[in-house]
């Protein structure tokens, strides 16, 4: 483990590699938002260095783990703090080595505190679609559409939670149907490429053999370009059926 200067000579370690993992350790275990709250109200010029030390430090168990952290908290930070830090960057070459420990074990300590201090309520858009579990899928949609106003990004990942691709396996034979006679078998070929087997069969049971037979070599000529969209026919399949049993003419369980 090394801190190299700007010759690419091997300086002095100062942080030692159980120090390095600890910190590591500790990043991969703790929520973004909590890491940038404990790192908001630091000194500019503290944390220019420790941002700077962990580009540089790094070992052979941890790799560039450290450096891909610190990349992602400086990313989060308000663009004024960024502005300032940067500055700093710029101008900071050297640094005493007992500050640089310091500053080091400060930052530990913050993080520590900010976890101490934090209660988890989990993933947001995870709680939201438990909420939205016990409503119907009519007072569903609705909320998501107004909640899509604001915040658009959100409410893909809380309709998938809601009913996903896999969730199809457990339709009835009749909702199955409904959506056969109405998806175009281009987008069907493609959806069910690599998809469960649950999900090919409960398909494939509810079609001719002709028409089986048809979907399977559709899926088997697809191009390496068309596979790489599969989850997005995936989607269309899903949305194709949440609407629907919106208007009543299938049902989904919730």
């Amino acid at each position: 483990m090394s801190l190299r200067n700007k010759d690419s000579q091997i300086a002095p370690t100062i942080i030692d590699e159980m120090a390095l993992q600890e910190l590591v350790d500790l990043l991969d275990e703790t929520h973004p938002q909590v890491a940038l709250a404990a790192f908001q109200s630091v000194d500019d010029n503290d944390a220019a260095v420790f941002l700077v030390m962990c580009t540089h430090l790094e070992s052979e168990s941890i790799g560039s783990d450290l450096a891909a952290h610190a990349g992602k908290l400086f990313a989060q930070l308000p663009f004024d703090k960024q502005v300032r830090i940067a500055e700093k960057v710029t101008i900071t070459e050297t640094v005493d080595s007992e500050h640089a420990k310091q500053v080091w074990n400060e930052q530990i300590a913050r993080i520590k505190e900010a976890i101490q201090k934090t209660t988890f309520l989990g993933e947001g858009t995870t709680n939201l679609a438990k909420l939205l579990s016990y409503l119907d899928i009519t007072e569903q949609n609705e909320l998501l559409e107004a909640l899509g106003e604001k915040r658009p990004g959100v409410v893909e990942s809380v309709s998938e939670q809601l009913f996903t691709f896999e969730d199809l396996g457990d339709l009835e034979d009749e909702a199955i149907r409904t959506i056969l006679q109405v998806l175009d078998k281009p987008t069907l070929a493609l959806a069910l490429h690599n998809a469960p087997t649950a999900i090919h069969d409960r398909f494939f049971e509810n079609m001719s053999a002709s028409e089986a037979d048809a979907i399977e070599a559709k899926t088997a000529q697809l191009t390496f370009e068309q596979t790489q969209i599969a989850d997005t026919a995936r989607h269309s399949v899903v949305n194709l059926v949440r609407n629907f049993a919106a208007k009543g003419f299938l049902k989904i369980g919730f």
